[in-house]
């Protein structure tokens, strides 16, 4: 049986808000040291356009995503001095996945076990290409394929997130509808800065603009469609957007993506 408690953020509050809104947004759940240190870390292996780097978690994704640096690279000692760089972040990441106040928040809301199945970054770094990545409106659950709808997306800034940077405009209650059409559209790093699997009906609610400081954590059921804005501030918008599925549930790993399971525990 669940237990809510009087104080703190397992009430039986936050827990109808929730799943009446498809979102939540917990206030300092991660110590704001761990962004900054986190958006270093990420920042020393972007790219010169800051593109979305995907699973931070995963050594040999970041040294696929980092093969033209490497190339790049004179030596042997400098190489391999990367690629233990590389291995750091990735441990690092693979830990943030498994952040337990995070984790336990998770199984909390579902009642279920959760395992890990992403990690992206996306800096939305000003003057460069990406800044302008205007994401449209979509379902996370469109790229997993959870026909039950039981994929989670955590995302958290390591700056602050507000219209002004690219932040996000969630649609209350949307995740009731259940999964639905879409046009596939490429989300990687793509070239026209409107990636998302587009939701090809109009949505009967309209969307709320998403705050979030540094430390706070948008909790977001992955049939909650949600889009978000160019950014034409002078200020970053690195956000972590942490992804888990129930344990014993099917999704799709995706041809590019290969989404695998990550224990937690």
């Amino acid at each position: 049986m669940r237990k809510f408690n009087d104080t703190g953020i397992y009430t039986k509050n936050n827990f109808d808000e929730y799943w009446d809104k498809g979102f939540i947004i917990i206030k300092d759940l991660v110590d704001p040291e761990l962004c900054e240190y986190s958006n270093v870390l990420a920042r020393s292996i972007a790219d010169k356009d800051f593109g979305q780097i995907m699973h931070l978690h995963k050594e040999d994704f970041l040294v696929a995503q980092s093969a033209e640096k490497i190339s790049q690279m004179g030596s042997l000692h400098e190489k391999v001095m990367y690629y233990r760089k590389l291995k750091q972040i990735s441990n690092h990441f693979n830990e943030f996945l498994k952040n337990p106040e995070i984790v336990q928040y998770l199984s909390w809301l579902y009642g279920r076990q959760m395992a890990g199945l992403l990690t992206n970054l996306f800096f939305k770094e000003p003057g460069t290409k990406y800044c302008k990545q205007a994401w449209q409106v979509h379902q996370d659950n469109n790229y997993t394929g959870n026909e039950n709808g039981m994929y989670v997306t955590v995302n958290l800034t390591f700056n602050y997130m507000s219209q002004k940077n690219g932040g996000l405009r969630l649609y209350p209650g949307s995740h009731k509808l259940g999964v639905l059409e879409a046009e596939e559209r490429v989300s990687y790093r793509e070239s026209d800065g409107k990636p998302g699997n587009t939701i090809t009906e109009k949505l009967p609610m309209d969307p709320v603009e998403c705050e979030l400081e540094k430390g706070d954590v948008l909790f977001m059921h992955g049939l909650c469609a949600h889009e978000s804005s160019d950014n034409l501030s002078n200020d970053g918008r690195p956000l972590l957007s942490l992804g888990y599925m129930a344990m014993g549930e099917k999704f799709d790993p995706g041809f590019q993506s290969k989404r695998s399971i990550t224990f937690l525990n």
